[in-house]
């Protein structure tokens, strides 16, 4: 045989245990692993031998490609595609095996299309998340709206400090759809125009309970703006006065005479028509508030409105006292949409009782507001504390501040507790404004029990749902003011350390709920403030205004 082959080598050969099985093997045609393809392969007995050789069974066989479509396969490479998230700069490969396989699942003539999916970060952020209920945008509505993980998914790329966005729950979409405009008439006196009463507007005004604000229609405020005030001569001594453009847009309604005498001809004119009165002893200067209209709050949903407990009654009552004290901050100084249930209005009875007999009239208000953290506070602080001149100031927003972000990673928090420690120092730059007579007096404010995924059951005082992530960033916000407090030396209330004296079941008694003292709650606060206000002197302003 070597010499029949006249080869140096020998041939390669079956043994007889392989060749034998060889022969009862026979070839096979297997389906093509492409989905879309109907094309078969040919599984040969020599590879089945190899196969059966390899340990495997051929009730297995193995996953492979027909000639066409290996062929096709090795024309492909991979790609790489944008992610589908609108703003994400991440990318996924799209492999040469997907490509074929869209490629034959299109029909005869048409064009492949590059299916849409996520890069890895966006998929394993999109598969950690969870939906998150928030509350509704509007004031005075307590129903709440559902920002799902995919919305979650979109909305960090455009708002990487994780805050989540400000929308109205579907019970106010619904009811804002079914408003229309309305066309309310002008508030100046003559005018026959009207102004557009606005579906949002008509809304919110519904769920305050309270009648749409008067306005000047369109052609009055295009009066005003385009007429500014001018100069006119006293028709009796020549001398220059101003006409304002108000007066002049009544004038053109036909309700104002154009003036025609300077004030100082009115007034000797008036008295040559007048009786003389004997001399009036000189007027007591008398204390006004006057509260701006405009300014930075106007852009926030959440301060836009005056704070619910602040009204004219409360501002006029104010302004007669010799004595004034503001409590500024957020849900735990609002307490209640009865105001008379929370611990600035029981305050404000004990402190009358004590300090009214040695300054004379005494008022407190109340100008804390829902959602109000420090960034917002110092937005609202010339509308809600700066026109009020007030002896004591009494403030806190960390339970707004304390919210914890989205992302509840440690950078997070750390980027969180550094950006709240901006805003405060921002916040007592706004404080150098106030007179010098005025005290401040921060608090801490009691424990609260946040609810894993904010689910608070009826039992929530007895379950262990505790949110420990919360918790934890919620100290260490209370750690931080401290902290800031010290080294502004501002008298602080440490409301958290007073509350748990008596132990936890003690401070779980006087909850409302899990962030909201109940009546002896608030009570033991209006004790604690009044005590510290008393120990340190802090009404000491009011003999120096």
């Amino acid at each position: 045989m070597q010499l029949q082959s006249g080869l140096d080598k020998p041939p390669k050969r079956l043994c007889e245990e392989c060749f034998q099985t060889l022969q009862t093997l026979q070839d096979q045609e297997l389906p093509c692993r492409i989905k879309s393809c109907k094309n078969n392969f040919v599984w040969n007995r020599y590879q089945q031998l190899e196969h059966l050789l390899a340990g495997k069974k051929l009730e297995a066989p193995p996953v492979r490609m027909c000639e066409s479509c290996f062929r096709k396969f090795s024309s492909l490479s991979n790609s790489v595609e944008p992610c589908k998230i609108s703003g994400c700069p991440g990318t996924w490969i799209y492999n040469a095996y997907e490509q074929l396989e869209q490629q034959l699942s299109c029909k005869e003539g048409e064009t492949a299309k590059k299916p849409s999916r996520m890069c890895a970060q966006c998929f394993d952020f999109f598969n950690n998340s969870k939906d998150i209920e928030l509350n509704c945008k509007n004031r005075h509505c307590n129903n709440k709206w559902l920002w799902t993980r995919g919305m979650q998914l979109g909305y960090r790329l455009k708002n990487p400090d994780g805050r989540p966005p400000s929308r109205m729950c579907k019970e106010c979409l619904d009811k804002l759809k079914s408003l229309t405009t309305l066309q309310e008439p002008c508030s100046q006196q003559g005018c026959s125009g009207t102004w557009s009463y606005e579906p949002e507007e008509q809304l919110l005004d519904q769920l305050a309970g309270r009648k749409p604000t008067a306005k000047n229609c369109k052609a009055c405020l295009e009066f005003l703006a385009s007429h500014e005030s001018v100069e006119i001569s006293c028709s009796q001594c020549a001398s220059v006065f101003s006409w304002s453009s108000h007066e002049q847009l009544l004038h053109s309604l036909g309700v104002f005479d154009k003036p025609q005498l300077c004030a100082n001809c009115v007034s000797i004119k008036m008295q040559q028509v007048t009786p003389v009165e004997p001399p009036k002893s000189e007027p007591v200067e008398r204390f006004s508030v006057k509260v701006p209209q405009r300014g930075p709050w106007q852009n926030n949903a959440i301060i836009r409105d005056w704070p619910p407990h602040m009204n004219m009654a409360a501002i006029r009552e104010l302004e007669a006292a010799k004595l004034r004290v503001v409590c500024f901050g957020d849900e735990l100084t609002y307490c209640y949409a009865e105001a008379e249930k929370g611990w600035p209005a029981m305050l404000g009875k004990r402190l009358q009782k004590r300090y009214e007999p040695e300054f004379g009239s005494f008022s407190l208000i109340n100008t804390g507001m829902p959602g109000s953290n420090t960034a917002l506070a110092c937005q609202r602080f010339e509308r809600d504390v700066l026109p009020f001149e007030p002896h004591l100031l009494i403030f806190s927003c960390a339970f707004s501040d304390a919210q914890a972000p989205a992302r509840r990673d440690r950078a997070q928090f750390v980027e969180a507790l550094d950006r709240l420690s901006d805003d405060f120092d921002r916040l007592l730059e706004q404080f150098e404004k106030l007179p010098s007579y005025c005290r401040l007096l921060c608090w801490l404010p009691n424990p609260v029990f946040p609810q894993k995924d904010s689910i608070v059951n009826s039992d929530w005082r007895e379950s262990d749902n505790l949110d420990a992530v919360a918790l934890e960033f919620y100290e260490s916000v209370l750690r931080q003011l401290r902290q800031k407090c010290q080294a502004a030396k501002l008298s602080c209330l440490e409301g958290r350390a007073l509350f748990e004296i008596g132990g936890r079941q003690t401070a779980l008694k006087w909850m409302h709920n899990w962030y909201l003292p109940n009546e002896i709650g608030q009570n033991s606060f209006a004790g604690w403030f009044e005590n510290i206000i008393q120990r340190e002197n802090l009404m000491q302003g009011a003999g120096e205004d």
